[in-house]
């Protein structure tokens, strides 16, 4: 076996791949070999995902949380495109900031669990018809590994992908689809600004602080390893777990977060 990540003439499907972390893992999987086919809602940012990569890639506007779209649109595409190999769940949304909890109505459940949870089953359900074998990465949290208290949707269905992860790998191992999960720790996004936000009603002088100061701070408060996580360091891991060097392991869940969440 050659001991670089080959992932030559295999067709990995993206979700949510016109966002950073979306960007990240498309261009490693290009890196790596892999054929592409992209799926986002937003088509404008699809189209500017495309354009940035190397190689020709299928591209697909879909909302995810339609299940007859979703199922309408990826039957159409199999002949065209053949059999998919790799599945990466990265579609997700971050959901209101609690601190506490109860600042969150019922309503602030319903869209991260439809996509977090629910969209993630569509697509899986959806492609693991057309799947020989392979492997499907799913895209969780740290948050769903332990009681943060920045948003309770996000990392109360971050810990559903997580259960959802081990349902699906015990149900698709007879096939020889492997299913495992990566959790993030803390990759700079827009999510911080509302994180501030929030904890400022507690700590007004937190009003006075950029959004990447006080990432940096959380940083270098919560993580041993006193950096932040980067696209390209999740992209990593799914790339590993998408090869053949990962072919023993199922059922898992990868935490990259640079020692934040030790478990």
């Amino acid at each position: 076996m050659s001991l670089c990540i080959n992932l030559s003439n295999r067709l990995a499907i993206v979700t949510g791949a016109a966002g950073g972390l979306g960007k990240g893992i498309s261009k490693a999987l290009v890196g790596a070999g892999a054929r592409l086919m992209l799926i986002d809602r937003d088509q404008q940012a699809l189209e500017r995902a495309v354009q940035s990569l190397p190689r020709q890639t299928v591209a697909v506007v879909l909302d995810i949380t339609n299940e007859s779209a979703v199922n309408y649109k990826l039957a159409r595409l199999w002949e065209e495109v053949g059999p998919p190999h790799i599945l990466v769940n990265n579609a997700g949304v971050g959901g209101r900031v609690g601190l506490p909890f109860t600042r969150l109505s019922a309503d602030d459940w319903k869209i991260p669990w439809e996509v977090n949870v629910v969209g993630l089953f569509n697509v899986t359900k959806a492609v693991i018809g057309q799947m020989q074998e392979g492997c499907i990465v799913n895209i969780a949290s740290v948050s769903g590994r332990t009681g943060f208290q920045t948003s309770p949707p996000y990392s109360a269905t971050k810990a559903a992908v997580i259960n959802l992860t081990q349902v699906m790998a015990r149900d698709l191992a007879p096939r020889g689809i492997r299913v495992n999960a990566v959790c993030p720790g803390m990759v700079f996004t827009d999510f911080y600004r509302g994180q501030r936000l929030a904890a400022a009603e507690a700590d007004p002088t937190l009003l006075e602080v950029s959004d990447e100061r006080y990432f940096e701070e959380k940083v270098e408060r919560l993580i041993p390893l006193k950096r932040g996580q980067t696209p390209e360091d999740i992209a990593y891991a799914v790339c590993f777990l998408a090869s053949d060097w990962a072919r023993s392991i199922t059922g898992q869940s990868l935490n990259v977060d640079g020692g934040l969440v030790m478990s």
